[in-house]
C-alpha cells in the first residue's frame, strides 16, 4: 500500500473524497485495518448484538464513512478513527431503535455520538443531564436534534425523519431547539450548569 495515504487523517480524507486511484488505495488501506473491524464488531456484541450484527455494522459504517467523507462532513475535530467509531455507534443506536431494543447511552457514547469529536466531551454529569433532557423532549426531537448536532443538512434530516421537505425539517428542528432552550432556561440550576 502506498505510504502517501497513511501519513495523516487529512491525506486519507482528501484521497477518499477526491476519487480516482488515490481514493481506491485509501479505501483499501482503511478497509484493511483489522483493529477497526474488530472494534466495531465487539461494540455491536457488547451492546446486545451478534457476530453477524457486528459484521453488518462494520460494512454499514464503512459505507457511511465513505459517503460522509465525500460530502465533506469530516471537520478534523477528532481523529479519523474516532469519526469512524462514532459513525458505528450512531448506526448501532439507529439499528437498536428500529428493532425496539434501544439502550441507554453511556456517558462516553453520548459525547462522541452527539458531535463526532473526542476533544470537546462533556463531563459525566453534563452528559447524563443532556441525555435526560433530550429524552424528556421525546423520541422525535431527540433524533432530530442528534442529526442536527452531527451536521446533517436539512435535506438529509428530512429524508431520515420522513418529512416532506427540508423546510419542514428546518421548522421542526427550530421547534425542538426552542423546547430544549426553554427547558434549560426555566431552571436556574440548568442555566448555570450549561452556562446559558
Amino acid at each position: 500500500m502506498s505510504a502517501s495515504y497513511s501519513r495523516t487523517d487529512q491525506a486519507i480524507a482528501t484521497a477518499i473524497a477526491g476519487g480516482g486511484r488515490a481514493r481506491e488505495l485509501a479505501l483499501e488501506q482503511w478497509f484493511a485495518d483489522e483493529s477497526l473491524h474488530r472494534w466495531v464488531s465487539q461494540y455491536a456484541c457488547q451492546h446486545g448484538g451478534t457476530d453477524a450484527d457486528g459484521e453488518d455494522l462494520y460494512h454499514d459504517t464503512f459505507i457511511t464513512f465513505d459517503r460522509l467523507l465525500r460530502e465533506g462532513k469530516f471537520r478534523e475535530e477528532a481523529s479519523l478513527r474516532t469519526f469512524f467509531c462514532s459513525i458505528a455507534k450512531w448506526l448501532w443506536l439507529n439499528h437498536q431503535r428500529k428493532t425496539g431494543r434501544t439502550q441507554t447511552l453511556s456517558e462516553t457514547d453520548f459525547s462522541t455520538w452527539k458531535t463526532f469529536t473526542d476533544e470537546e466531551m462533556y463531563d459525566r454529569e453534563r452528559q447524563k443531564l443532556m441525555e435526560q433532557l433530550l429524552t424528556t423532549l421525546g423520541d422525535k426531537c431527540k433524533k432530530l436534534l442528534t442529526l442536527y448536532q452531527q451536521s446533517f443538512n436539512m435535506k438529509e434530516i428530512a429524508a431520515e425523519m420522513g418529512y416532506g421537505s427540508d423546510q419542514v425539517a428546518m421548522n421542526q428542528c427550530s421547534e425542538c431547539r426552542k423546547k430544549l432552550k426553554i427547558l434549560i432556561e426555566n431552571n436556574v440550576e440548568l442555566k448555570e450548569f450549561f452556562k446559558i
